[in-house]
């Protein structure tokens, strides 16, 4: 799959947010798109992104919508994201996703300037149209509409697939990396949940030891 070029998966032309739009627009436009990443762009060159999970550090102040707006996206952003060349191929996709701790890598081309937006989303979609059946027979590749999501079938199909792949003994770096995106992202909801356990206990001491061990566990995946 060395081949394969980026753009036959990335999103084109992503929804983007400034650096000096707050906190509050920002989130709103994740909500209402059904997203998780937003490129920071300024003058069209990318200078950040912001995800869903960097907005878990402003938890506590998730109703205050006075606080949130004065609060910038580029004070939360990561300012120095790992991105993909626009001539990037899918090995890089898999590597820099299965390696980096995160779920979204912009592509750019000279001068930093945002061309596109790759998901773990994306690699597991491509990655159901593509992986062999037990018998050998290839799934008929199905191209989704602009803008459309992996649904939960699509997902659970994924990992099977993945799994098939890893238990007959291939080296299937895509179906490797898809598995470890997949336990992150378990992990990752664990440790939100437990972040608003904490919250709403009042910073409870056995909420605070559930919440440390979680992030334990995923500080150990990031590192293996």
């Amino acid at each position: 799959m060395r081949d394969i070029a980026i753009n036959r998966i990335m999103t084109t032309d992503p929804l983007t947010v400034g650096p000096n739009v707050s906190v509050a627009v920002a989130r709103e436009l994740l909500e209402l798109n059904g997203i998780h990443h937003l490129p920071v762009v300024e003058d069209g060159v990318l200078v950040g992104i912001l995800s869903s999970s960097d907005l878990l550090k402003l938890h506590v102040l998730r109703r205050r919508k006075q606080a949130l707006e004065a609060i910038t996206v580029s004070q939360v952003m990561e300012a120095d994201p790992v991105t993909l060349d626009v001539f990037a191929d899918l090995i890089d996709v898999a590597t820099k996703l299965s390696e980096g701790g995160f779920h979204a890598l912009p592509v750019v081309e000279a001068d930093n300037v945002l061309v596109g937006i790759v998901t773990s989303t994306d690699l597991i979609n491509h990655l159901l149209r593509q992986v062999p059946r037990g018998d050998g027979s290839v799934r008929v590749r199905v191209e989704p509409e602009p803008g459309a999501r992996a649904t939960d079938a699509t997902l659970t199909a994924s990992l099977r697939i993945a799994k098939e792949s890893l238990r007959s003994g291939k080296d299937d770096p895509i179906a490797a990396s898809l598995m470890h995106l997949t336990e992150e992202n378990r992990m990752l909801k664990e440790v939100s949940k437990a972040a608003e356990l904490y919250m709403r206990s009042g910073h409870g001491e056995h909420e605070h030891s559930v919440l440390i061990k979680s992030l334990a566990d995923l500080q150990r995946l990031g590192s293996r």
